[in-house]
């Protein structure tokens, strides 16, 4: 389900107790783990935090994780995890509209855990993101436009990047996993965008660097959703609500 959260106050603390998993679940994570690097992805099993509660009131939004790691996130998006041990993954991003009124989305790679899966820019909170037990999703979704897109969202002259704007959280029968969301408009047109992304895409293959997404995807705002449904690619589970819910939106603020 998607929240909007605008004007909210948004705190997201660490608890300092790990996640813990029984030993036959541990060993199995592992294993799955080693068989994905075998068949070529290109992952490292890093840390990764898991949303233990979500409270959302009328004025804040009140998060609080604990940390895994990554092997144990793809373990339950590829296989399950019995409900008690399921990670909750954080992930943070940022809905991109060009001037011309196309929504970007960006295609993974094929080397990648999830190739060809559409999504947003964004990803997981890095530790450089945490600081005396607070989660800085602002800081993640700045540090993710820059690594995946060569972007800088706080460039006003090219952006116009607005506070945390929605909250997915996703529902019992989806993988699962929570996610913050801002909005950015740029001042490039669907064209423009994708020209720019091609020339860092060819930069960071020449110098065999790691590419995250493998091509952009543009969607007209009034047509997004019969063009989304067009495309066979996998696709988060937020990618079609997160574009009805912006849409819906700037319709009524209109």
């Amino acid at each position: 389900m998607i929240y909007d959260i605008r004007g909210k106050k948004v705190n997201v603390l660490m608890q300092d107790t790990p996640m813990k998993l029984p030993d036959n679940l541990r060993k199995a994570v592992l294993e799955n783990f080693e068989n994905m690097k075998k068949a070529g992805a290109n992952i490292w099993n890093g840390a990764v935090l898991c949303v233990a509660t979500v409270d959302i009131q009328d004025s804040e939004v009140n998060l609080i994780c604990k940390m895994t790691d990554y092997a144990h996130y793809l373990y339950g998006e590829n296989i399950g995890c019995p409900r008690e041990y399921e990670c909750r993954n954080l992930a943070a991003g940022c809905l991109i509209e060009t001037i011309d009124g196309y929504y970007v989305f960006g295609e993974l790679d094929d080397t990648t855990s999830y190739p060809g899966v559409l999504q947003t820019t964004g990803g997981g909170i890095d530790k450089k993101d945490i600081s005396g037990g607070r989660i800085n999703i602002e800081q993640t979704i700045l540090r993710e436009a820059s690594e995946e897109l060569n972007i800088d969202l706080n460039d006003r002259q090219n952006f116009l990047f607005n506070e945390l704007s929605y909250l997915f959280v996703s529902d019992p029968d989806d993988q699962p996993g929570v996610h913050f969301f801002s909005k950015a408009k740029t001042k490039m047109t669907a064209k423009e965008f994708e020209e720019y992304f091609e020339a860092y895409n060819k930069y960071l293959r020449e110098n065999k660097l790691e590419v995250e997404f493998k091509k952009l995807h543009f969607f007209r705002k009034g047509k997004c959703i019969s063009e989304l449904e067009k495309l066979s690619n996998p696709k988060r589970a937020y990618v079609k609500a997160l574009m009805q819910t912006d849409t819906r939106e700037q319709e009524q603020e209109k």
